[in-house]
């Protein structure tokens, strides 16, 4: 995962929201309002591990680019769909599957056009960031995905996307990733600029040369040594995001 047991929890309860999927399934999400509304939103994807408060956090921090900001669980169907605490059966892990996670994004979506118009995204990290890739190659009506730090190995039930699955990527891209990352190789930025390149698909692909993985977290959490690199990419997701 980007976050360990390193990351902040928030000091008090944050409002949940519940949304349902497509198959009725009820799961949590949470709305952090655009501090300065550009009409943008946004639906935000964390890592394996789901919708815990750093990610309430990093949603209140995302959305000082402009867009309010949806973060949502993965786990509605094991877990239900209350807010949870830090503390989890990590176990739920397993049960993660990308194409469920689609579903619960649509319903994210869904949500979000209901509070008025304006273009829809999709970013992640981690975990998270593979999925706004994957929800890219689907006919979501999304206007780009950001994906950053993207790990695109084998998650819970599903398998590890295939090398070539960014060539099916319809919309805008925004890359992130950390030049020293060894979770995501870098195989994954060469193949993802590769493919959007023979596609004529919008894209932009960054690599932060000595940067690890979840290094924007880090840096918004307070640990030292990412501070530049992170303004750098909070400058170019903003500008994404408009």
């Amino acid at each position: 995962m980007c976050l360990d047991g390193d990351a902040p929890a928030s000091a008090g309860a944050d409002p949940m929201l519940e949304l349902v999927s497509a198959d009725g399934s009820r799961f949590s999400a949470y709305l952090a309002p655009a501090e300065e509304p550009t009409g943008a939103r946004l639906v935000l994807l964390p890592d394996v591990g789901g919708l815990r408060s750093p990610f309430r956090d990093l949603a209140r921090r995302f959305a000082r680019t402009g867009a309010d900001v949806l973060v949502i669980d993965y786990y509605g169907r094991t877990l239900g769909p209350a807010a949870r605490g830090e503390e989890y059966d990590p176990k739920i892990r397993e049960t993660f599957d990308r194409d469920l996670m689609l579903a619960d994004l649509t319903a994210a979506i869904d949500h979000l056009r209901e509070l008025g118009d304006g273009p829809v995204y999709a970013a992640g990290f981690c975990i998270g960031g593979a999925n706004a890739l994957y929800a890219g190659t689907a006919d979501l009506g999304l206007a780009g995905v950001v994906g950053i730090c993207p790990y695109v190995g084998e998650a819970g039930v599903s398998p590890e996307l295939a090398e070539d699955f960014s060539a099916k990527i319809g919309v805008p891209v925004l890359g992130v990733f950390g030049g020293a990352d060894t979770e995501v190789p870098a195989a994954v930025h060469e193949s993802l600029s590769r493919h959007l390149a023979a596609t004529g698909v919008p894209h932009d692909v960054v690599v932060y040369e000595g940067q690890p993985h979840g290094f924007i977290e880090w840096d918004h959490f307070g640990r030292e040594g990412h501070a530049e690199a992170a303004a750098d990419a909070w400058t170019r997701i903003t500008a994404f995001l408009r």
